[in-house]
């Protein structure tokens, strides 16, 4: 089966998006809870003094690349989210976890180098321990170790437990809210698929030969490959030793189908996507039909037009040629943050 690197496609841009300061303390704070031999670190935005007002929990759950939580930019530390949260930071306790195996911290020429490995697929910043704990189940055992720990604290409101997550973290939210934590009373899901994550690899052949990048035998011949490559992995799903770009545990546990854990949800659901998102865009243009057959009338659907999978707005000529492209990100967060407010 041929190597594929689905990290960049799944992963979300991020932007400074707080405040900025020289001291990390200013920033945020660390927190650790004991996993077995591990640990689960987790930040809660916001100075010590922020920690003494109660406010609802907001919890972000990033995509799916091994990123970094926070940037040091010229000697400030930044946080690395995809909205400018500073104008909610009244109304919210913001919470990042941090990955297994990634870095909590890291400067600006990490990053610069991450982001060219990342394009060309380098394997260096796919530590063992990462590849060990990329999974579905690992995932959302440490969202929902975070968020039982932090529903105890005097300084949460319960009344709102709000669950964000984009691109694979639309996967981790899904299972979470669904099938693990009752405690959520919000979930705002974003650039996810409805289906699997596998499909994505034959959609993209498809699109090739659409795009004129190689004849229809030929991705007939990577698709029909593609299916004995899954039967393998369907063979060894919780392998962390067979791979091909990913492990096959992250392979078939990302690959759940999303759609059946979103029709479990019965707390309000916020689902946003861009339509130039191309093969996410197929499946959730068809999820609230499942939702009207069930009955179900907690979605809110919105669908961004000519946004693609991290929220920019794609300007294209009369060819159909994309000649600019402006970041929306800042308005599409504050429609669901404001859908919030209802």
């Amino acid at each position: 089966m041929k190597k594929t690197f689905v990290l960049t496609f799944l992963s979300c841009i991020y932007f400074s998006g707080f405040s900025q300061t020289t001291r990390l303390e200013d920033l945020c704070q660390v927190f650790y809870l004991p996993d077995g031999k591990d640990t689960t670190t987790f930040i809660v935005f916001g100075t010590k003094e922020d920690l003494k007002n109660k406010k609802p929990l907001f919890f972000f759950r990033q995509g799916s690349r091994p990123e970094p939580l926070i940037e040091i930019y010229k000697g400030k530390y930044y946080p690395r989210f995809p909205f400018q949260i500073k104008p909610y930071k009244n109304d919210y306790h913001f919470v990042m976890v941090q990955k297994l195996g990634t870095r909590l911290i890291a400067d600006s020429t990490y990053l610069a180098k991450f982001e060219q490995g990342m394009k060309i697929g380098d394997t260096t910043f796919l530590n063992r321990k990462y590849m060990i704990n990329n999974n579905l189940d690992k995932a959302t055992y440490q969202c929902n170790q975070v968020i039982n720990y932090l529903i105890k604290q005097p300084w949460i409101d319960t009344k709102k437990v709000v669950f964000c997550g984009g691109s694979e973290g639309f996967t981790v939210g899904a299972n979470l809210v669904s099938n693990f934590n009752k405690s959520i009373t919000h979930t705002i899901l974003f650039s996810g698929h409805a289906g699997r994550r596998f499909e994505y690899e034959i959609f993209r052949n498809r699109q090739a030969v659409r795009d004129g990048k190689i004849s229809a035998e030929e991705a007939q011949k990577q698709i029909d490959q593609l299916y004995q490559g899954w039967e393998d992995v369907c063979k060894y799903p919780k392998s962390v030793d067979k791979s091909f770009g990913d492990t096959y545990y992250a392979w078939h546990s990302f690959s759940t189908k999303n759609s059946d854990n979103l029709l479990k949800i019965n707390t309000p659901l916020y689902i946003a996507y861009g339509t130039e998102d191309n093969e996410i865009t197929i499946g959730l243009d068809y999820l609230p039909l499942e939702f009207i057959e069930k009955g179900k009338k907690n979605l809110t659907l919105k669908a961004h037009i000519n946004h693609d999978h991290q929220f920019f707005e794609l300007k294209k000529d009369v060819s159909g040629k994309v000649i600019d492209r402006i970041y929306r990100g800042d308005e599409v967060a504050k429609e669901w943050m404001d859908w919030l407010k209802q």
